[in-house]
């Protein structure tokens, strides 16, 4: 008896846990609009196993000057090869991404329990310094101030 009982525990465990759906975010591209994108992010239901899985590993990770982790993803900016001398003559070959034109940084900044609290975005141009919770708490005040009378 014990053994039917501990058998439909888990069976009942594994199919509220399957029942679970995340929203995946959208991926990082150079198409997609960062204004967009930021609205769209899923904040605080993304897990840091969940954000690996999807974006991949992370370019560098940094401490935020809130003391909280974030994960840096760098996108586009275009990849240059470079030759170096060393000093003892031998020629290595780098590829090197232009940090100007085009390169578009996403940071995720995670909380204490590891999930996804805000993605933060950086440019070298007029988008610059945009935030996920700015670009969704603005695109709430505009749909509350439409939908008013």
């Amino acid at each position: 008896m014990y053994k039917w009982i501990m058998l439909a525990a888990t069976f009942w465990l594994t199919t509220a846990v399957a029942a679970e759906t995340v929203t995946m975010p959208p991926r990082f591209t150079t198409e997609m609009d960062a204004g967009t994108l930021l609205r769209a992010y899923p904040l605080g239901t993304i897990s840091k196993q969940a954000a690996f899985s999807h974006h991949g590993k992370a370019n560098r990770t940094v401490k935020l000057p809130n003391g909280m982790e974030g994960w840096v993803y760098e996108i586009g900016g275009g990849a240059q090869a470079r030759t170096y001398t060393e000093p003892s003559g031998e020629q290595q070959q780098v590829e090197e991404k232009n940090g100007g034109f085009g390169l578009r940084t996403y940071t995720l900044e995670f909380d204490d329990r590891g999930m996804v609290i805000d993605v933060l975005y950086h440019e070298h141009g007029r988008h610059d310094g945009l935030t996920a919770l700015q670009s969704q708490y603005t695109a709430d005040m505009a749909l509350g101030a439409a939908k008013a009378p």
